[in-house]
């Protein structure tokens, strides 16, 4: 119960970091933006109503679309952010507390992507989801299994390339940056937390450093046969994945038993099983 507790705030804190990003920053400042709120910019120019009310009318034709389609279980999940977004949209979009920004639109674009992808990441975390073209890349996933990830970059970048035709080069610009920023932000909160180091480690004393990884590191680990480029001799390879603030540890190890050792150090961005994921 706890963890659904949870689950809904960190949903709401994200929506609200969204909403906050287009709110203060991406409208007032005229940048391109993607999304169903970039597809309500659009539209506004044809339909005489408030910018909130056009993103919930789409939110809501969205949502109704995934209840018939994808099923009660997903669209439950996207309740929230269908009903929560358009109105902390328009609270935002009162408050011209950051208005002066518009005079360092590069700052302001880098603080609305962190803000967008930071609010998004903690979303996705949370499996929930942000609504919008999300529900529609769930339900052309199902009918018609078309990758939800290429649903989604059509519809952002068609959304993108309508606002560009008629925005000033600069405003395209950075709107572009605000969804690089956005995507940086989004991978680094996902991945925050659970950022591992895979070590590969060649060395003629693989077993001598084998047992310093499982009793004095308390390491698992796999050996990879593999075979010299040169003389074709057969070699072992030990490959472990640990933490960050093991491996200075490690290496000091390793070359102490065997200074002519060679490693290959490679971030890892997530690790999942047993000894991770799923306890020993």
């Amino acid at each position: 119960m706890k963890k659904h507790i949870l689950s809904y705030i960190l949903i709401v804190l994200g929506g609200t970091m969204t909403a906050a990003a287009f709110g203060l920053f991406i409208l007032p400042q005229n940048f391109v933006a993607g999304g169903v709120t970039g597809l309500s910019v659009i539209l506004q120019h044809g339909i005489p109503l408030p910018l909130s009310w056009i993103v919930f009318g789409i939110n809501i034709l969205l949502f109704v679309i995934g209840w018939i389609f994808a099923g009660k279980e997903f669209i439950l999940k996207t309740l929230i952010m269908t009903f929560l977004f358009p109105v902390l949209l328009d609270v935002f979009s009162q408050i011209d507390l950051f208005l002066p920004l518009a005079k360092d639109p590069f700052l302001s674009s880098l603080l609305s992507g962190c803000l967008l992808g930071i609010g998004s990441g903690i979303i996705l975390r949370a499996n929930g989801s942000s609504g919008g073209f999300d529900i529609l890349g769930v339900v052309l996933n199902k009918k018609c299994k078309i990758p939800v990830s290429v649903v989604m970059y059509v519809c952002d970048c068609t959304v993108i390339l309508l606002q560009a035709v008629s925005k000033p080069l600069l405003q395209t610009v950075y709107g572009i940056i605000v969804i690089l920023c956005t995507s940086i932000m989004v991978n680094k909160v996902i991945t925050y937390g659970r950022s591992e180091v895979q070590l590969m480690i060649f060395s003629s004393e693989h077993e001598k450093i084998r047992q310093e990884l499982l009793d004095t590191f308390d390491l698992g680990l796999t050996f990879l046969h593999a075979e010299g480029g040169y003389h074709l001799d057969p070699a072992k390879v030990i490959l472990t994945i640990l933490p960050y603030h093991k491996i200075n540890d490690v290496k000091k190890m390793i070359y102490t038993i065997d200074p002519t050792a060679f490693t290959v150090i490679d971030n890892v961005n997530y690790v999942g099983g047993r000894g991770f994921t799923i306890s020993r």
